[in-house]
């Protein structure tokens, strides 16, 4: 393995944030709110921190919020944002140094599924393209979890290959 020299003076977080298709919950706030705080202590002592926290702007919730609201993508997901943020500001959390959205990647997603896809870390079933994690010998390493341990949190409504394994794009 190669070893990764960190930056003594630098700290980089990155929180992944709300999907934008309905108001900020409790949940949204409380990871805002821890995040928070371990970068403000971090400032406190002296580090330079970079802290990002992503929109996942395009989503099944999202789609189905179009439809029954009869709004656009762009004015859903706005909407949803500006909420969102004006609630954080008033829980006194930090703006982010970046709010990346999920849109903005598009095309760098389909090129990482392309070449999974292409080294047989993939398969396809009729709703989307999955990630095959029986493939991958070291899935699930960083999280020091067993298979069983790794069920999925959704309704399997598919009929994947294993368990844990996830979606990487749908088709609808």
């Amino acid at each position: 393995k190669e070893k990764i020299e960190l930056d003594q003076d630098n700290v980089n977080i990155y929180l992944c944030g709300p999907t934008v298709y309905d108001d900020a919950h409790l949940g949204h706030a409380r990871s805002s709110v821890c995040f928070d705080l371990l970068r403000r202590v971090l400032l406190s002592l002296g580090y330079r921190v970079q802290f990002a926290r992503n929109y996942t702007d395009i989503d099944d919730k999202i789609l189905k919020k179009m439809s029954e609201s009869g709004k656009s993508l762009n004015e859903l997901v706005e909407f949803y944002i500006a909420n969102y943020e004006r609630d954080m500001k008033a829980l006194n959390v930090l703006e982010p140094d970046f709010k990346p959205r999920a849109t903005y990647y598009i095309e760098p997603m389909l090129d990482l599924i392309h070449k999974l896809s292409k080294n047989g870390f993939t398969y396809t079933l009729e709703d989307g393209v999955y990630f095959d994690t029986s493939k991958d010998e070291d899935y699930l390493s960083l999280s020091h979890r067993n298979t069983e341990e790794n069920v999925s949190r959704l309704s399997n409504e598919v009929e994947k290959r294993n368990e844990s394994d996830f979606v990487l794009w749908k088709f609808d």
